[in-house]
């Protein structure tokens, strides 16, 4: 066989799509040849590496389609919505309700002024550090 022949038999086994004639006559002409026997052993390691990453950037592929399809980005910002109204309910309702009862304590009442503050602030840091790494995120469009 000469190299041409087999640099072609290699290729198409390699890629799945030889005959099994192509295949025989590729194996019987590796039998006694070390040497292209581990070329073909390594290109055949390097095709199932490749077509690993090509299943994982396939399924990234998809995870980010249903997470930017409208149904589910809707239903996520119907629930932080939600989320974010009650906690403000119980966050201003409950302190309000708290300071005006003039049996709560006063450590009582600043602990609970306090911790609202404390989560207002981290509230606000998280949204504008997300807003700000947003803009300037030279990778937005990898498939993380």
């Amino acid at each position: 066989m000469n190299p041409e022949r087999f640099e072609e038999l290699m290729v198409k086994a390699v890629d799945g799509v030889t005959s099994g004639a192509e295949r025989e006559e590729l194996m019987s002409y590796l039998a006694d040849k070390p040497t292209e026997r581990a070329e073909f052993e390594a290109q055949l390691a390097l095709k199932a590496v490749t077509d690993g990453w090509m299943t994982r950037l396939e399924a990234d592929l998809m995870v980010d389609r249903a997470e930017a399809s409208v149904p589910r980005r809707a239903v996520h910002g119907l629930g932080v919505l939600l989320v974010a109204v009650g906690l403000a309910v119980l966050s201003f309702a409950g302190p309000i309700l708290a300071i005006q009862d003039p049996e709560v304590p006063f450590a009582l009442k600043a602990g609970i002024g306090l911790s609202i503050g404390g989560s207002a602030v981290l509230a606000l840091a998280l949204v504008a550090g997300r807003l700000r790494d947003r803009k300037h995120d030279p990778y937005t469009e990898v498939i993380r």
